[in-house]
């Protein structure tokens, strides 16, 4: 008897996000939320990623991407229910972007884009950090993310990180 293989999850081409602060409202550059397998959001073009800064929190972005990308930033980790290892590397990453984001001396990417597998919870948490690095409060970020993306953080832990509880 041949046993059936769970459904392989769609790919949704190209990746998709959706805009969580335009440029000029937090930064200099605009700052997207996103995944490479959700139709959630708008097509990301890969034109675009030329001037544009990547995070990549899953690791599953097409090839073309991450070479198209003007910077392409890897901090991958599982989306489970505990603090993401090397999270102090993670809080220094996120330093390092929001302070490009707003950098007037021309050095800014055009946008940041944060994605995972389905841009929900690691490239919420992500995300999520670089809002409050950008000066919104904790609550402001989380409300943010879950209004653009409904289902967004569902993970409690990285809400609770984001809601400024210490790992």
């Amino acid at each position: 008897m041949l046993e059936s293989l769970p459904p392989t999850p769609p790919v949704h081409e190209p990746p998709r996000a959706t805009l969580l602060a335009a440029a000029g409202e937090m930064a200099r550059t605009g700052l997207w939320m996103g995944g490479a397998h959700t139709p959630l959001g708008e097509p990301i073009a890969v034109e675009t990623l030329t001037e544009s800064w990547v995070i990549d929190c899953a690791g599953d972005m097409p090839h073309g991407y991450r070479k198209a990308a003007g910077r392409w930033l890897a901090y991958v980790f599982a989306d489970l229910e505990s603090v993401p290892g090397r999270f102090d590397r993670l809080q220094h990453l996120v330093a390092e972007v929001a302070g490009a984001m707003s950098s007037a001396n021309g050095a800014a990417p055009r946008d940041v884009f944060v994605v995972c597998q389905h841009g929900m919870n690691r490239s919420g948490l992500v995300a999520g950090l670089l809002l409050r690095e950008l000066g919104l409060t904790g609550e402001d970020a989380v409300s943010r993310i879950v209004s653009a993306r409904p289902g967004a953080l569902s993970n409690q832990t990285f809400r609770h990180l984001l809601l400024g509880a210490r790992p």
